[in-house]
Order: C-alpha cells, then sequence, then structure tokens
C-alpha cells in the first residue's frame, strides 16, 4: 500500500466515525422526539371526548379510552380482550362485514353506523370513523376507530318526521284560512281547505286565483297599501276585517291577520295569512250597534218633567212636560205660586200607593239630601224616576228641584239591551280568542276565560290591577306604555310579544287593541283581543328546520350519488380493460368456456356501468328545468327509432299528429326511450309493433306507448315504477328506466299509468299539463 493508498484509506476511515457520530446523535433525537410524540398521544387519548377503540383484524380490542368502555359497557383486560364483532347487532352484521371489507381496501370508512348490544342487553346505534393501522414494514396490524352515541339523535330525526306530519294535520284541519304567498305575487304558494270552504272554491280553483279577484272592490285599495307596506318592510305584520266575495256572490266579511316571513337578510320571502270568517258576528255587531245608538238617542232626547219649590213649597218653576207627565190640563202660568201640597193631592191618585209617596215627599224634604233615580209607579203602568235636589245660596235652604222622567221605554230596551248583552257576554267568555276591557288609565275593567287561562291567575287577582303588572319583563312593560300612548292617540294596531305567565310558562301572543268610545264619541278606554300563537310559533319554528335539514340531505344524497358513480366506475373501467388485455393476448391460449367466460365478466361490467348511470341519472332529477324549449315529439321520436336498436320483426308507428311541447328536450327523450326501448325489448311475437299515440285534451297532452309484447301482471302495475324492480331478465334491464320515466313525470306534474294483459301486450298513458 502506497502513501497515497493509506491516506485515502484514513480519510475514508475518519469520514465513516463521523457518520456513525450523527446518525447515533440522530438515533437519540428520534426516541426523544418520539418519546415526547407517544406522551402527546397518550395525552390525547385520555382526554379525547368520544370513544377511541384499537382492535386487532379479529375484532379483539388492544385498547380503549374510559370513553369506549362507558359506551360498550366492558372494562378493557388486557388478559381477555372483548370482541366487538360480538357485539354487532344480528341485523347489522352481513354490512358491518360489507364495511370492514371496504375499509380494507380503501384505507378508511367514514360514518358507519350499525347497532350493536352493549353490557347490560342495551340496544344502541354507534357512528364510527376509522382508519388501518400499520407497523413499520407498511403491513396493516390493527384498525383504530372513533365512535359516537347517535341513538338519540337518530330518535329527535324521528320526533321532528311524526311533528312535521302533525303540523300538516294541524295546517290542513285548522278552522281558520291559512294562506301561504310570495313576496309581490298574488298567487298562493300554500293554501289550507278552510280557505276554499269560506269562499266557494275547490283546491285546484284557487289555483288560478288571484287574491284581488275575490277581494271586495271597495277593500282592494286598502288591502293593496298594507301589503305594500309588508313588502317593503315598513311593517311586519297587519290586521283588518276586509270583505271578500264568495264564488256564489255573497259578501264574507274576514278577519285577516298577515305577518311577513324573513330571511337571515331580513328580506321578506313570504306572507302568511290568518283569514278568519266573522260574518255572522259582524251582522251582529251591527245590530248591535243599531240598537245601541237607537236607544241612546232616544233618551238623549227626551225632556224631563221639571218642577222647582221655594222654601214655602211655592212653585217656581214648571214646564210643559210636568204637565203632560200628570195629566195636568190648567195653563202653565197660573200654577206658579200655587202650594205644592195641594198639587200633590190632586195627582197622587195616579200612583199606585199615594200615601207612601206623600211619606217619602215630606221625609225628602226634611232630610235635604240629593237624591237620585227614585222610582215611582203609576197605575197606568208607567215607571217614572225622581231625582230630588236641594237649593242653597250661602248654606242658606232656598228650595229644591224636582225632576221626573217616563222611562217606561228606557226600561224595556234595558230589559232587552240586557239580555242580548248576557248573550254576548257569553259568547265572549267562552271564546279562544283572549278578550280584555281596559280603563283610560290602564286598568282591567273585564277579562273573558281565554285571557285569564293564558294568564294562570285568577280572575279576582287581574280585575282592578294595571295590565302592565301583569308582565315582569321591562321590554314588554315598555311596549305596552307605548301602545298606551297610541291608543290614547286613537290609533289602532297588533303586534305579539313573549311573557312568561304565573305558572312559568313562556307564551308568545297576538294582540290586537283598539280605543272604545262612549256614545258621546269620549275615549272610555280600549279593548284588547289576544290569540296565543304559542304553539303556533313552534310548529313553524319546527317547519323551518325540517325544511332546512330536508334540503341539506337531498344536497349531500346527491353528492354522495356523484362520488359513489365515480369510485365504482373506476374498477369497472379497469375489469373491463384487463379483461379486453385477457383476449387479446391469451384468447388462443383459452378454450371455449374461458372465452365465454370472459365474454360474461364484459357483459356483466357493461351492466354495471349501465346501472351506475341509471342511478346517477335518476338522482340527478330533483326539479323542473327552466331552460325550457319547443319540442317537436313526431321528431323526436323518429330520432329515438334511429339512436335504439331495433330488431327485424318489430316495427315501430308513430301517430303524425304528435304535438310541439314547451318541456326539458333531453328529459323528454330520456323518458320516451326508456318506454319504447323496454318494448321493443319484451316483444316475444314474430311480428312484434310499438306504437306511439297522442290524445289532446283541453288542458292536457296524453301520449300512449301501445305494443303487442309479454304483457304486465295486473299485481305489478305499481311496483314497476319503483326503483330495481323489474319483471323479465333481459340482458340490457338495470331495473331503474321505469323508475327514471316516473320520476320525470313527477317532476312535471304530470300522470303515468299503465294497462296490460298478460301475453297480449301493454299500454304505458303519460299525461302532461298543456
Amino acid at each position: 500500500m502506497n502513501e497515497n493508498e493509506f491516506l485515502s484509506l484514513k480519510k475514508a476511515l475518519e469520514e465513516e466515525r463521523i457518520a456513525r457520530k450523527l446518525a447515533e446523535q440522530k438515533c437519540v433525537e428520534l426516541e426523544e422526539s418520539f418519546l415526547r410524540k407517544e406522551s402527546e398521544f397518550r395525552g390525547v387519548y385520555e382526554n379525547l371526548n368520544d370513544a377511541f377503540v384499537l382492535i386487532d383484524l379479529f375484532g379483539n380490542v388492544l385498547k380503549m379510552n374510559s370513553i369506549a368502555q362507558g359506551l360498550f359497557g366492558y372494562t378493557y383486560d388486557e388478559n381477555n380482550p372483548l370482541n366487538l364483532l360480538k357485539l354487532v347487532h344480528s341485523d347489522d352484521y352481513e354490512y358491518t362485514q360489507e364495511a370492514f371489507r371496504k375499509l380494507m381496501k380503501f384505507g378508511k370508512y367514514s360514518k358507519y353506523r350499525s347497532r350493536i348490544i352493549a353490557n347490560g342487553n342495551i340496544e344502541k346505534i354507534l357512528e364510527v370513523n376509522c382508519s388501518l393501522v400499520r407497523n413499520k414494514d407498511n403491513s396493516i396490524i390493527g384498525v383504530q376507530g372513533i365512535a359516537r352515541d347517535v341513538s338519540q339523535e337518530i330518535e329527535v330525526q324521528e320526533l321532528l318526521e311524526q311533528q312535521k306530519k302533525q303540523l300538516d294535520i294541524i295546517f290542513n284541519n285548522s278552522p281558520v284560512g291559512i294562506v301561504l304567498s310570495k313576496e309581490k305575487d298574488d298567487d298562493f304558494l300554500l293554501i289550507n281547505k278552510a280557505i276554499g270552504d269560506m269562499l266557494g272554491y275547490s283546491m285546484e280553483e284557487l289555483q288560478n286565483v288571484k287574491v284581488d279577484q275575490f277581494t271586495h272592490p271597495d277593500d282592494r285599495v286598502i288591502s293593496r297599501r298594507y301589503r305594500d307596506h309588508l313588502e317593503s318592510g315598513k311593517i311586519d305584520s297587519f290586521n283588518m276585517e276586509k270583505r271578500y266575495i264568495r264564488r256564489d256572490g255573497e259578501i264574507l266579511w274576514a278577519k285577516t291577520i298577515v305577518n311577513s316571513v324573513k330571511n337571515s337578510e331580513g328580506k321578506v320571502n313570504f306572507q302568511v295569512a290568518i283569514v278568519e270568517d266573522i260574518t255572522e258576528n259582524k251582522i251582529d255587531k251591527e245590530k248591535l250597534i243599531e240598537s245601541e245608538n237607537r236607544l241612546s238617542s232616544l233618551i238623549s232626547n227626551l225632556d224631563s218633567a221639571v218642577l222647582l219649590e221655594n222654601e214655602k213649597r211655592e212653585i217656581s218653576i214648571v214646564n210643559k212636560k210636568f204637565c203632560n207627565m200628570f195629566g195636568i190640563s190648567v195653563p202653565i202660568e197660573s200654577l206658579i205660586g200655587k202650594d205644592c201640597g195641594n198639587l200633590f193631592k190632586e195627582i197622587k191618585k195616579y200612583f199606585e200607593q199615594p200615601d207612601k209617596l206623600e211619606y217619602r215627599i215630606n221625609k225628602l224634604i226634611k232630610d235635604k239630601k240629593v237624591i237620585l233615580g227614585d222610582e215611582l209607579r203609576l197605575k197606568d203602568g208607567r215607571i217614572i224616576e225622581r231625582d230630588y235636589a236641594p237649593i242653597s245660596q250661602n248654606l242658606e235652604y232656598k228650595g229644591h228641584l224636582w225632576t221626573y222622567r217616563d222611562v217606561t221605554l228606557s226600561r224595556s230596551y234595558r230589559k232587552n239591551l240586557e239580555a242580548q248583552k248576557k248573550r254576548y257576554s257569553n259568547i265572549i267568555a267562552n271564546l279562544k280568542l283572549g278578550l280584555v276591557e281596559l280603563s283610560n288609565e290602564g286598568k282591567i275593567l273585564s277579562a273573558n276565560k281565554s285571557f285569564v287561562k293564558m294568564t294562570s291567575l285568577d280572575e279576582e287577582e287581574i280585575l282592578g290591577k294595571s295590565l302592565r303588572g301583569l308582565f315582569k319583563r321591562e321590554r314588554i312593560k315598555d311596549l305596552i306604555q307605548q301602545r298606551n300612548n297610541d291608543r290614547r292617540e286613537g290609533k289602532t294596531g297588533s303586534y305579539e310579544f313573549k311573557f312568561i305567565n304565573n305558572a312559568n310558562e313562556e307564551k308568545i301572543l297576538l294582540v290586537s287593541a283598539a280605543p272604545s268610545y262612549s256614545v258621546r264619541g269620549e275615549m272610555t278606554g280600549s279593548i284588547g283581543i289576544i290569540l296565543d300563537i304559542t304553539n303556533i310559533k313552534k310548529l313553524e319554528s319546527q317547519k323551518e328546520a325540517l325544511l332546512k335539514t330536508l334540503e341539506r340531505r337531498n344536497v349531500e344524497l346527491e353528492e354522495y350519488a356523484h362520488i359513489v358513480s365515480h369510485d365504482l366506475k373506476s374498477p369497472l373501467r379497469s375489469i373491463s380493460a384487463l379483461t379486453s388485455w385477457l383476449k387479446e393476448d391469451y384468447g388462443d391460449k383459452l378454450d371455449r368456456d374461458g372465452a365465454k367466460n370472459i365474454d360474461l365478466i364484459q357483459e356483466v361490467v357493461q351492466k354495471m356501468e349501465s346501472l351506475i348511470n341509471d342511478i346517477l341519472n335518476y338522482s340527478s332529477i330533483k326539479e323542473k328545468s327552466e331552460d325550457l324549449e319547443k319540442v317537436d315529439m313526431y321528431e323526436l321520436i323518429q330520432d329515438i327509432k334511429k339512436l335504439i336498436f331495433v330488431p327485424k320483426h318489430v316495427s315501430i308507428n308513430i301517430d303524425e299528429n304528435l304535438p310541439l311541447i314547451r318541456a326539458d328536450k333531453v328529459r323528454i327523450q330520456q323518458l320516451f326511450q326508456n318506454l319504447i326501448s323496454n318494448a321493443v325489448n319484451y316483444s316475444d311475437k314474430d311480428v312484434a309493433y310499438v306504437n306511439i299515440k297522442y290524445k289532446e285534451k283541453r288542458k292536457h297532452h296524453i301520449f300512449m306507448v301501445e305494443d303487442n309484447g309479454v304483457g304486465i301482471p295486473k299485481e305489478y302495475h305499481e311496483k314497476i315504477f319503483q326503483v330495481f324492480e323489474s319483471l323479465g331478465n333481459h340482458k340490457d334491464s338495470t331495473g331503474i328506466g321505469l323508475s327514471i320515466v316516473k320520476k320525470i313525470v313527477d317532476v312535471y306534474d304530470g300522470k303515468i299509468w299503465v294497462e296490460s294483459e298478460e301475453g297480449k301486450g301493454t299500454t304505458f298513458f303519460i299525461q302532461f299539463k298543456k
């Protein structure tokens, strides 16, 4: 070894020593990092809020945290490991095995849901996200997963579905009319049966009628103004009594409450109207007001009989009404200065108890106290009310004033009014609407049973108390004070608010208040009508939540369908390519059975791909397309005839009178291509035909696809439109074609049905609106 070689060797050994030292240092650092990461993982593992489980490939638990132990009801025992596969519900075992195979294939599996039987025979539903665990050689040694108990979540979802059904029942069977319409649109989005019953229209007829068509002409301007204010956001709701014109021409009075429904940005999206028929109440109220006004006018214009005596009981003043009342025929002037004692001796013969009358007069004059409303009865049946008022000047008695009123007629009216008041009081007391009467000071003068029930107080605790005192929240007190100020200014309106009643129940009330007036036009207080809308608000909130959930689920399902179709098509294409290569490279080496098997594989792959495409097409049909065009149905069927394979023994005959329709051409072609292909595929006659016919109706197009094929048994006339329901074993059938047809027809609000006889043929009927 020369010197150069020796130096090179020495240098190489030195570099190896340095490299070994660096490697040892790196190992120390890696070991420290591993210990640190292991400590961090242990901390995360021990503090997870969800159940964490590590199992081997046979389902035996290698490790699980305390949450998992609580979930399964078993403690971790290293010597006697728990096997999770034994906890899986028997009905979910096959699904679990399939999920496990996919996990092994793809390395992870999300949102696996299955039932397990936990310790104590407790059934639970788990949702698991899991992934494979590999060793340093990248070999699979186990599975780790995060599990969550979703039993209660599923139970809540089922409860929400049930409550939605209950809401629909309440909506459809409500005694008051309910209407949902879109902003700046007079068309109805949703109406219940009560509206149709009120107005005399069927539900179908109402779909083609606008609000203004049956609003009374005299009420259209104010109604439109309110709706404009609602749409612009100036008001959130309004309440008015308006007239509607029924289909038979009769006028219907209704109390209409309209509320706006806003989106998250505060923009009005919808209007909800509650319509209550008050025709009978309106007529009765007008009759009552008319009766009260007539009686009030009568009483106001009656002249009282007046007699004024001085301190010596000499007549100072007497009017003609007094003379007429008691049959005094002498001139009035001749009575001035006469002794009243003598006058009463002459007229007391007209009274039923003359001696008692004279005694009462003497006592009143002696006591010199004001007495009002003394009742006197005459022998001819008249009833007289008498007032006595002593007159003084500088505390010195100067005489007294007698006034007499013939109240015979008014007493009769009063009895009638009391009877009417009692009748209406009973109606008001039993109304489901709360009714409360307030004084000008805001104190409760009267309240019906419904209002008392809303507050959970006794009637005695309410009467005479301030309305503001019933509510605990300052915000509500301020709102009531503001409404009181509006009421004093003669303003009316409605509003809603929440409050906690005496039973600690939260209530949401819709209040409509208006001032009340005396016969003289003086404001005496106000009347408030209260509707408990607590349940309505709860149902509205639940309905909105359900609609949002359904919308989200639909989006997720559509995304899932696209993902699944992509994930399934990829291995199918690989299988197709591999079988083609096998056939090309080894075709001469395969026997007839081997070649046949490869052809079968390719046919199955092609059929599977058709099935995936059909599923994707089915899931993509969700709503009517906005891009409509005129479709020449005759040309479209001719195009389909060229696209599909038609055997020589089958003839396709097309009605030349097929119309032009407005539709999505792609979907309509898909619909008829499926029907015609089915008819061709299932033709079993030596001479077969498929006829496409058309029949026009006033409001509908009806198309018919007729064949003389194998026919369909009657019990399958409905089932064939369900997914994966196929009667035959045709190689091109996926079991989804007629499901796609049915879904397209439904999107266009159409109708499809079948008439068929086994062995003779089948006719499909498709009906579309014009």
